[in-house]
């Protein structure tokens, strides 16, 4: 397995480093936390490689139609290429508004379920409420957060698991994270809201899925 390296912060509140999550903290000191990982990005799929298949079908389809078009007796240089370039804008707006009419569909979708009361993809947090969309959750109901993986087959999503109770409990949500960003994201979220870090747990996690710290 390839060890993947992540920068452990030191105590203090100010956001680390991610890879994909963003935290912003806005001017009316309100934080808003972002994982990233689980958004709807359908060019980002399978690592990316939709997104390059996608592009690479309207360049190709560009290029061909220049040269079918340089083919033509009728048609110069100038011509051919104009007709190449509309050809391949005509095909990448096609698909920028395709994956848009879907993202907005499935996110609609979670709107109307309970989705995002258990995935905090995109929450802020005021420093008494945690609020995931049309959620709320009392942040005095949170006593800690711990790292967590899900494995479905060759998919593997990490989390950062923000549970109620003594050690196991309740999971109030989960932000999932890119698996270089687990141990910024557990150990930031813990120092937001104010809430012990199991270090030895966090290290054992890691070591477990080839996650090296440095």
């Amino acid at each position: 397995m390839i060890l993947r390296k992540v920068n452990l912060r030191s105590n203090d509140m100010s956001p680390p480093e991610f890879r994909l999550a963003k935290v912003k903290e806005m001017h009316n000191g309100v934080v808003r936390v972002k994982g990233n990982a689980n958004s709807i990005n359908l060019l980002r799929m399978d690592g990316g490689l939709v997104g390059v298949f996608l592009g690479g079908f309207c360049v190709l389809a560009g290029i061909f139609t220049f040269f079918s078009e340089l083919n033509n007796d009728d048609s110069g240089l100038f011509e051919s290429a104009m007709v190449g370039l509309g050809v391949f804008l005509f095909f990448l707006a096609f698909i920028l508004i395709l994956t848009g009419l879907v993202s907005g569909l499935i996110s609609s979708l979670r709107l109307l379920g309970n989705y995002y009361q258990k995935y905090w993809d995109d929450f802020t947090f005021d420093g008494v409420t945690v609020k995931s969309r049309r959620f709320q959750i009392d942040a005095s109901e949170i006593t800690f957060v711990r790292p967590r993986v899900g494995k479905s087959g060759d998919e593997i999503e990490f989390s950062a698991s923000v549970r109620s109770g003594p050690k196991g409990g309740r999971e109030l949500g989960r932000i999932v994270v890119d698996g270089f960003d687990i141990a910024n994201m557990v150990d930031y979220l813990s120092s937001l809201f104010g809430v012990p870090l199991d270090e030895e747990e966090l290290e054992k996690f890691l070591k477990k899925e080839g996650i090296t710290p440095e």
